[in-house]
This record gives C-alpha cells, structure tokens and sequence, in this order.
C-alpha cells in the first residue's frame, strides 16, 4: 500500500510558558500485526538524508511483509528528548487499525543516535516493544539512565551497533554489563563514524534492520 505522511501536533510547557509541537509521521500499512518503528537522532527527518528511512521502508515491507512507522525528531529542549517518540507510540496505538487492519501489535524500533539514547531509556515502559535496534546511541544523554533502561526492558532482544569511529566507542562495553532480562547483542562496524557517511555507510544504516531485526 503507499505510504500515507500525516503530522502530530501537541503543546508543551517549559517555564511557565507553552510552545508549539509537531512532528511528521510516514505510515506504510499491512496487514501485518509487525510494526519497524523509525526514529533518527536530534533534528533528523522523517524521510532521512538521501531517504535512507524511506528506503529502509520500502526494503523491509519488502522482504519482510511488515507494516512500518517513520517518524522526524526535531529538537523541543533539552528537557523533553521523551516528548517526540512518546507521541509516535502514542499515534500507533491510536491508529493501529489503520495500520495493521488489527488492534494487537507487536512494534520493533531501530533508532539512531539521540532516537536510540531515549528509547534505550523509556522501552520498558512499553510491553508492545518487542525488539530493539540501537545505532550509536548518543550515550551523552545519560548511560546511567541508558543502562537502568535497558535493564528493566521485558521484549526478546536488545541489539547496539556503533560505528568504531563513533565518538562514544569506548562505551560499547558498558552494554554487554548491563544486567538485562533480554539479551543484548553488541557489534562494531569497522570504518563507519557516527553518521553512517559514505555509500558503504548508508548502505549499511539501511541493511541494518533487515540484519538484526528480523533474524
């Protein structure tokens, strides 16, 4: 089916004083109760550069049979990094018959960045997220409330990529000594920075779901 954009828009209040907030959403509907949800990192669109989530849409609906959410993540403050994909799950579970034709959904995310720092931190919170992708989590947003996350998260399995010439490399470890109640798959792409630059890169980003998401 083709994919249909829509856009959320809701208030916060920071100080006293309520801002304006949107964000745009892609929906690529199936019948299947399967949903890849995609979240880039701090200000990254919903399409993505050169359409890299867009094409990881068409690739994995595709192969896969599944149904796929995007979303953007633009930059509110730096207290409300939850806001933006808490309001994507929230518009999942209300347009899930739109969606997946059913009202039972199984959602697997693959996040980037930012996007993979604050769904590390608030998945557990949510027992419909099965699996998880982690792509260089931006782990200055917090390890400790990255670790204790991951800790509590209850889906299949947790899997964290980094790039070696990611700056946060060094922290790789720390998420194979998470005490987790899933297993946490680790892997280090060699060559690849923070952005997944390059041909090889993006061609990379974009197998990424279909290589450890639906495996």
């Amino acid at each position: 089916m083709a994919c249909k954009y829509e856009k959320i828009e809701w208030t916060e209040e920071m100080n006293g004083v309520k801002v304006d907030c949107s964000l745009d959403i892609a929906i690529h509907p199936t019948s299947s109760n399967t949903i890849l949800l995609t979240i880039p990192g701090v200000d990254g669109s919903v399409d993505g550069y050169k359409n890299k989530y867009l094409r990881i849409a068409e690739n994995v609906q595709e192969e896969r049979g599944v149904s796929v959410v995007r979303m953007s993540n633009p930059f509110i403050s730096s207290f409300h990094w939850e806001s933006n994909i808490r309001k994507a799950l929230e518009f999942i579970s209300v347009n899930l018959p739109t969606i997946t034709e059913g009202n039972k959904a199984e959602i697997r995310i693959m996040a980037h960045s930012a996007g993979a720092a604050v769904a590390a931190q608030i998945a557990w919170e949510y027992p419909e997220i099965k699996r998880l992708l982690l792509i260089n989590p931006a782990t200055k947003l917090g390890m400790d409330k990255i670790k204790l996350g991951l800790s509590m998260f209850k889906g299949d399995d947790i899997t964290v990529l980094y790039g070696s010439l990611d700056p946060a490399i060094d922290d790789v470890n720390e998420f194979s000594n998470i005490e987790s109640k899933v297993p946490i798959n680790t892997f280090v792409l060699e060559g690849i920075d923070h952005h997944f630059s390059g041909t090889d890169g993006l061609i990379q980003f974009i197998a990424a779901p279909n290589n450890h998401l639906f495996v």
